[in-house]
């Protein structure tokens, strides 16, 4: 019984020790004073119905026969003391305690309560500071099993790859893309052999159709080079259109003289500039899960963002805090600059618009009026053009028209600042 009492006496330390921690959480944080309440309240309960057994485990330690000694805290019957084991939900280290048969139910149940409010707190937390919990992917799980020792191996051989990954803020290892880039290739040479051996039997002769595995095999492995450096040019332009906007935010922000984490924090939690905020948690990861200071983070941040406007917007910052300058009139400069390449990149794009639209009345306006009466002038004098037919003409006409409107649509998109 000796043990039994120890492991209880243990177990109501660490009890005490996180009421208070959470009477301390409580204080920093009102705003969610309900779910702090109610987990004081469980571990308040826990302590209850642990300290009910204690006359009972006293019992055998003392010479004193008394009627008394045994009986339960809350009730005049005396209760079997029993041993029961649990996970705690924070630490998942396994706790082994007594405490009477009839508590056993209400303690646990207690327990639940305090795990239902800390994980309630912990959500909402998480969602006030930006921070996406994700689950791992299955796929890329799967991929690291069969590739893992080859794709470490080749990993030495894609810096600029993993600069890429890096850029554009995709959430994967250079191993792991490379594994999942090698799953993807096996997936499309299955498929690509199965469609070949099917044409095979189709027509035992047509062995052209082998290109079909390797042609799948050399798009997947396009797809995947690629589309990094695809998506970090995204990322890019969606940086240069929040920056000058962000930048205004921050200087209303540093105008109160807080500290330049705060400031990065509250651009975060604004939620306001979505690409913005994705590099500025990098600042803020180095600071607070590495343990550099601000202006070290700064300057590492800058030297791998896919943006140069806001790479010298952080190497300003560094220089700024660390020369101890005016960080409001900084940035109130800095925001300026911005809103200026802004306006011009506007102008930039609507003096393209005004060349693009001249070439197209001059293609796809005049020109198919030209076309037409030229076919109308070859169907009377009855005139082909190389073997070809006027109706085969003009399907290739309207076939070229409809190409070259998907191909200005395209470029005027890709072109197009966001709006």
């Amino acid at each position: 019984m000796f043990e039994d009492l120890k492991s209880n006496v243990e177990q109501e330390k660490k009890i005490v020790a996180e009421m208070r921690t959470i009477s301390v959480n409580l204080q920093n944080d009102p705003g969610n004073g309900e779910f702090y309440n109610e987990s004081l309240r469980a571990l308040a309960d826990q302590l209850r119905l642990l300290n009910n057994v204690v006359p009972g485990l006293l019992k055998e330690w003392t010479s004193i026969v008394s009627e008394d000694v045994g009986v339960a805290a809350t009730g005049d019957k005396k209760q079997e003391a029993v041993r029961m084991s649990y996970v705690a939900p924070e630490s998942k280290e396994k706790k082994l305690i007594t405490v009477n048969k009839g508590d056993k139910k209400d303690f646990l149940k207690k327990l639940k309560l305090n795990d239902d409010a800390i994980k309630k707190i912990k959500k909402i937390k998480n969602k006030a500071d930006g921070v996406v919990v994700q689950k791992p992917n299955l796929y890329v799980s799967f991929s690291n099993k069969i590739f893992r020792g080859i794709s470490d191996g080749l990993a030495h051989q894609f810096d600029e790859l993993n600069k890429d990954l890096k850029r554009a803020n995709i959430r994967f290892l250079l191993s792991s893309y490379l594994s999942m880039s090698m799953m993807s290739m096996l997936i499309a040479f299955l498929v690509g052999g199965s469609i070949f051996g099917f044409m095979l039997y189709l027509n035992p002769n047509n062995w052209i159709y082998f290109v079909v595995p390797l042609g799948l095999i050399g798009l997947v492995m396009a797809a995947f080079y690629l589309y990094p450096s695809t998506e970090a040019g995204a990322v890019d332009k969606e940086i240069s259109y929040e920056l000058p906007f962000a930048t205004i935010h921050m200087a209303a922000i540093a105008g109160s003289d807080i500290s330049p984490s705060k400031i990065f924090k509250i651009l975060v939690v604004s939620g306001e500039y979505k690409n913005v905020a994705a590099e500025v948690r990098k600042v803020l990861a180095q600071v607070d899960v590495y343990g550099y200071d601000l202006v070290t983070s700064l300057k590492n941040v800058a030297t791998r963002t896919s943006n140069k406007r806001l790479a010298e917007l952080f190497s300003g910052l560094a220089t700024n805090i660390s020369s101890g300058g005016a960080l409001k009139n900084y940035l109130d400069k800095k925001s300026e600059n911005f809103l200026v390449d802004y306006r011009l990149e506007r102008q930039k794009y609507s003096a393209l618009a005004g060349t693009f639209m001249d070439v197209y009345i001059s293609i796809l306006i005049a020109a198919p009026l030209v076309l037409m009466m030229m076919f109308i002038v070859m169907n009377v004098a009855g005139l082909g053009m190389g073997g070809l037919g006027i109706t085969s003409l003009m399907f290739l006409a309207i076939g070229g028209i409809i190409v070259t409107n998907i191909i200005f649509i395209v470029v005027l998109n890709m072109k197009q600042p966001k709006v």
